[in-house]
């Protein structure tokens, strides 16, 4: 008999030991008659049976009659009460107790209704834990640091308090978007590039549409290891094959990525090194690193699968059960040592790069394919013309904007962006704090979903 974790996340809930992961499978359920089917045999039934499938009771977790998001009296208490009993079934004969990791945006009645569940399942719970600071097992002395996460339908980045134990921070989170989502637009650039290469269309059939989604994890992640891939969908007797580069998901990507890398850096403190760690949930994505890498002074760290229930249970001899009581735990001791020289040695190369690529100063600011010159004067960006002014005016109906937002100029010898807002302006999704030197092809951001201006330098 030994400990496990559950983690629990509708893009995977995944069960594992200290050793390895266990077992793996989405949040998903049917309802079929009086059936319920979980993981991943109600997600292969997803395109055949819409009606009956649900995907939203982890993240409206309930006991309101509906509140699984199919048609019927079902709560989503009902549907993840199912899933567990199908989780702890497979493992209960090896397991003596279980951690269970838990969501930072669950409050007290979500985490009473699971705790309910779990106990009624007949699980021996230990102890709740907050899954940022379950994955932070190490700490980034000198760096702040941020877990990044996702579900199929949000978003969510935890800054950590690092002393002598490791301490969860208030999340910040995209509530509009989720794995759910991206993995349909994908499916859909996908199928059209199969179109495009075979004039067939998956999406024509409800077989073959299923068929994409049931091997698009694998896909993606071939395209993001290979930076393309030759896909193979057989159908019908047929093998359709399709090439698929990472350029081609990253446009239907964009909106999703560029939504993360401003989340980090509204958790960001002014003038902090970061330390970024990715689950795999997201790590797999192609072009995510890439859009990442736009992050000044930044190291990501790609966790592995399970890594935030397997790291959990390597604190469970510290964990006090308190009386037989069971206790949400946002602060963990750490369970790795920290290796400064190996982090500093690890960001190097990338660090070397950033500063070879921007050792010339910027000539000219572009906005929306035209390039205004900074010159000996200066230029203001905003969003309202200033008389007698060199002005690059930004679109007005975006949020977050001042009339007199940023200014850029000639100082010292250097070209200076200086914060004129109370909104804050952005370099490299890094917030300037004042005043900050700009360089050849840093872009900058003001307003949320923000304008985006690149710095260049023009050679004559």
């Amino acid at each position: 008999m030994t400990a496990l974790a559950i983690d629990i996340n509708d893009a995977s809930l995944v069960v594992a030991d200290r050793d390895r992961v266990l077992a793996s499978e989405p949040g998903y359920a049917l309802v079929d008659g009086a059936g319920v089917l979980t993981g991943w045999h109600a997600y292969r039934l997803g395109r055949l049976k819409p009606r009956y499938v649900s995907n939203e009771f982890w993240a409206n977790l309930s006991l309101e009659p509906g509140s699984a998001g199919l048609d019927g009296s079902r709560s989503a208490a009902d549907l993840a009460y199912a899933q567990l009993e199908s989780l702890w079934k497979a493992h209960k004969d090896t397991a003596r107790e279980i951690l269970l990791v838990v969501p930072a945006r669950y409050g007290a009645a979500e985490l009473g209704l699971l705790l309910g569940l779990a106990q009624e399942c007949g699980m021996p719970i230990r102890a709740m834990v907050d899954v940022a600071v379950a994955a932070s097992a190490k700490p980034y002395p000198g760096r702040q640091l941020l877990y990044v996460d996702a579900g199929l339908h949000r978003v969510s980045v935890t800054p950590l308090k690092q002393a002598e134990q490791v301490a969860a921070r208030p999340e910040h989170a995209l509530e509009t978007a989720g794995l759910a989502s991206l993995m349909e637009t994908l499916a859909r650039r996908v199928a059209e590039i199969f179109v495009l290469a075979t004039r067939f269309d998956p999406f024509r059939q409800a077989e073959s549409e299923q068929l994409l989604y049931d091997r698009l994890p694998e896909w993606l992640r071939a395209v993001h290891d290979q930076g393309e891939a030759d896909l193979t969908l057989p159908f019908d007797g047929t093998d359709y094959v399709a090439k698929v580069r990472s350029d081609q998901l990253l446009g239907a990507a964009a909106g999703f990525y560029r939504a993360i890398v401003q989340l980090i850096a509204q958790s960001r403190e002014p003038g902090q090194s970061l330390t970024v760690q990715i689950s795999d949930r997201l790590a797999g994505l192609p072009g995510l690193e890439t859009e990442l890498a736009r992050l000044d002074d930044t190291e990501i760290v790609v966790l592995p699968a399970g890594h935030a229930a397997r790291a959990a249970l390597r604190a469970l001899d510290a964990i006090d059960q308190g009386q037989g009581q069971v206790k949400l735990l946002k602060h963990l001791l750490w369970r790795d040592a920290a290796d400064p020289g190996a982090d500093a040695a690890a960001a190097a190369p990338r660090a070397r790069m950033r500063v070879a690529a921007r050792a010339l100063a910027p000539t000219h600011i572009v906005y929306r394919g035209i390039a205004y010159p900074i010159g000996g004067e200066g230029i203001v960006i905003g969003r309202t013309a200033l008389e007698g002014r060199r002005m690059i005016v930004v679109d007005d109906q975006r949020g977050g904007v001042s009339s007199s937002h940023c200014e850029i100029l000639l100082r010292d010898g250097e070209i200076k962006l200086h914060d004129l807002s109370r909104h804050g302006t952005f370099v490299n999704e890094k917030r300037v704090a004042g005043e900050a030197v700009l360089h050849a092809a840093d872009v900058i951001r003001i307003g949320s979903p923000g304008a985006e201006l690149v710095a260049v330098r023009a050679e004559f």
